[in-house]
């Protein structure tokens, strides 16, 4: 029981820690998970993939580099450059395409900044999308819950049982 208690408990530090971690590096190094929710960029990230992109200054952004930009309308697109237009010293005008798609993407975007892709892994968007859902947030609540009550648990001290009063005791 003391050994299940423990491996309990080193999962929940390890899985914490982990959590930390990737919050420390999105708010020091501007690191962005992704989640692709189409296969326009398949076959070199297909659907469900997750994506960790950096954002990167404008002058930084190479063609071939796969950046994620907002459209006009407010969406995210993240697909590959293709062409890259000067605009100004810090602001350039992207071309992009997905991989899947048989042309270019119908506006270009201009901006001055962008986030680049940097690695991805196929289909573990789809547990990150899961894991960050009512029902999984509850779920983890409520393993933090039982970890904490595992670590912290309330067990009767020598000196409360000695107090409890004798049969003899009793009038």
């Amino acid at each position: 029981r003391r050994l299940l208690r423990e491996i309990a408990l080193t999962v929940g530090a390890v899985s914490g820690l982990v959590c930390v971690l990737f919050a420390l590096a999105a708010v020091f190094f501007g690191i962005t998970p992704l989640v692709f929710r189409s296969g326009s960029m398949a076959p070199a990230i297909d659907t469900g993939a997750l994506a960790l992109s950096k954002s990167t200054p404008a002058a930084d952004i190479e063609v071939g580099d796969v950046v994620k930009v907002t459209s006009a309308s407010g969406a995210g697109i993240t697909h590959r450059v293709v062409e890259i237009g000067a605009v100004g010293t810090d602001i350039v005008q992207l071309f992009l395409q997905g991989d899947a798609n048989p042309e270019p993407d119908a506006e270009s975007y201009v901006v001055s900044e962008a986030d680049r892709v940097f690695f991805s892994v196929g289909k573990l968007g789809y547990a990150v999308t899961w894991l960050s859902g009512p029902v999984a947030v509850f779920i983890g609540g409520i393993a933090v819950g039982v970890l904490l009550m595992t670590a912290f648990g309330f067990r009767r001290s020598p000196v409360e049982s000695s107090a409890q009063p004798d049969d003899d005791d009793r009038p």
